[in-house]
């Protein structure tokens, strides 16, 4: 049996293991998540593998494609490009409740989750750097404490993995220190400061994603027959 698989919740140690194979290049954009093949090698049945293949398809990491089933989901640049627009508005929105929200906790937290993310970079451990990201954005929606909010909002927090993912190299550099000047902002307990800090990192990883596609769109097409 595989290292790490408990018996207790199957479904989610499941999803995790994949998770990680996902953030650590182990398993490739469209790659099939074959549910037999996978219970096979956990040694586990086919109903908790067949949930969190269903989960990471719900969260944007996997793609069902027909007659075929669930494959890992490949960034969809456009599609991002348009999600990081409506990012922005939600995330500025959350940045500016959670300083509003008085919560105490916010700037010692945002900090001890930064420091793990520049500890992650230093040890060049990509995962950990991306699920550092992702807690930081969590963390700021915590704050906010608006369900609804939460509810639009965390899909969309989820799928931008899958940017992290197709980032160029120094993607974390930038973030890191664009998350420090948030936490700045944060600690003035100045709500409109930290929305702007906020929208405005959205904004560049997007204008970044744009820009990339620009650059494929130019690119010739290969010559039929090139490898």
């Amino acid at each position: 049996m595989v290292t790490g698989i408990q018996r207790s919740r199957l479904a989610d140690q499941a999803y995790e293991l994949l998770k990680e194979r996902i953030l650590t290049r182990q398993l490739l954009p469209g790659q099939r998540l074959s549910v037999p093949a996978i219970a096979q090698e956990l040694e586990l049945s086919r109903s908790p593998v067949r949930e969190a293949v269903q989960r990471l398809v719900q969260e944007g990491l996997g793609t069902e494609r027909p007659h075929s089933g669930a494959v890992v989901a490949s960034a969809d640049l456009p599609a991002l490009v348009d999600l990081y627009l409506v990012r922005a508005e939600l995330e500025g929105l959350a940045a500016r409740l959670a300083v509003e929200s008085g919560d105490d906790r916010l700037v010692t937290d945002l900090e001890a989750i930064q420091d793990g993310h520049d500890q992650a970079h230093a040890d060049g451990a990509r995962s950990r750097m991306i699920r550092a990201d992702v807690e930081f954005h969590a963390r700021v929606l915590r704050a906010a404490g608006n369900p609804e909010l939460a509810r639009m909002l965390e899909p969309v927090l989820q799928r931008m993995l899958l940017a992290m993912l197709e980032a160029e190299r120094g993607w974390p550099l930038q973030a890191m220190a664009e998350h420090r000047e948030f936490i700045a902002a944060v600690r003035t307990g100045d709500p409109v400061a930290a929305r702007e800090r906020m929208v405005e990192h959205v904004l560049r990883v997007r204008s970044d994603m744009e820009a990339k596609l620009r650059q494929e769109r130019a690119e010739p097409a290969a010559p039929e027959g090139a490898s």
